[in-house]
């Protein structure tokens, strides 16, 4: 079964009955997710001449809009349509409710009943009723992952330059406190990450700090919240990095490989793993440049000669850096016999 979310509506921040004191505070808005619970945070106040009538064995009811019979009653909560808890006493003047086992069909408008000794026996329902409204969805909501830099939000792919300190946020909501969801980091590295997690009772928070090196260039982050329902359900999402670093792993090789005969034509390859792109210049022996001046990866030299042996030299450079590395070339006469 595809789990499902539920969405209760309260109208306005603030419900308030001012007829003769009585007044109860609620949400506005309320969430589940189908199968599992949802919570409404509920305090109530009574009028002053029937606070000897107040006991914790009065009854704290729930009814749909509409309907004659309490759909919850704190006095038998598990044996009405509306399962779960309510929580504190009816001195300590606290109506929240916790709701088991959301379904589709607890859609509607529900109002708050007290019912005490003597005449104080009221309804919550001026100057509104409390309407509460379902909306369906397949899944639960992806978590919100925010990335940041030098203490500034940064967009879906994160540019940095390595070295530099990254942290990233994932939330994501709790629905049912007793049920709270799970948040998990992965990343295209093999390398296990974990993040600092905190928790409040509305959300569920995981920082994830590092330092970034080349290697974590075009990796993809991605945080992943489990929800505990009739059966789990997980959401994603996922950053890029883009990091820019100095030229590393210079080398340069020679083509074809082997013994080098004159008259014959070699390639000389230089490769360097950088970002941004690095340019490329070729130098002999000495730390001038040929002449003609030589750039880019490859260097070729056609109808070789022993004059063209000696050791080459690739620079290459990027704005974070210059490396270089060479290699001998040996050019050897043909001998005919």
């Amino acid at each position: 079964m595809m789990e499902t979310l539920v969405t209760f509506l309260l109208t306005g921040s603030l419900i308030q009955g001012v007829l003769c004191g009585f007044n109860i505070n609620l949400p506005k808005r309320v969430e589940a997710l189908k199968g599992s619970c949802v919570f409404i945070p509920c305090t109530f106040d009574i009028d002053q001449q029937y606070k000897d009538d107040l006991t914790d064995s009065a009854k704290r009811m729930w009814f749909k809009d509409g309907g004659s019979t309490a759909v919850f009653n704190s006095s038998r909560p598990k044996t009405r349509p509306l399962k779960g808890e309510i929580f504190g006493t009816a001195t300590q003047k606290n109506c929240t409710t916790r709701i088991d086992n959301v379904r589709q069909s607890h859609n509607g408008s529900y109002y708050f009943r007290l019912e005490a000794n003597g005449k104080l026996q009221y309804n919550y329902t001026e100057p509104t009723h409390s309407q509460v409204q379902i909306g369906v969805l397949g899944s639960p909501p992806k978590p919100t992952l925010s990335v940041f830099k030098d203490q500034q939000k940064v967009r879906k792919e994160v540019e940095v330059i390595e070295g530099s300190s990254v942290s990233l946020r994932c939330s994501t909501k709790i629905f049912c406190p007793s049920r709270p969801p799970s948040l998990t980091w992965n990343s295209s590295l093999i390398e296990s990450i974990t993040g600092q997690q905190y928790q409040s009772q509305t959300e569920l928070i995981s920082d994830l700090n590092f330092t970034v090196s080349h290697r974590h260039h075009r990796v993809t982050i991605t945080c992943t919240a489990t929800h505990q329902q009739q059966k789990q359900n997980t959401t994603q999402e996922s950053r890029l990095l883009s990091v820019q670093y100095a030229p590393k792993n210079t080398s340069v090789r020679i083509n074809p490989a082997g013994l080098v005969l004159e008259g014959r034509s070699v390639t000389l390859s230089c490769s360097s793993d950088a970002n941004p792109a690095v340019n490329y210049t070729w130098y002999r022996d000495t730390e001038r440049p040929l002449n003609p001046v030589q750039t880019g990866p490859n260097l070729t030299i056609n109808n070789t000669d022993p004059t063209h042996s000696g050791r080459y030299y690739c620079t290459v450079e990027n704005k974070h850096g210059t490396q270089n590395s060479s290699v001998l070339l040996d050019v050897q006469c043909e001998y005919y016999e």
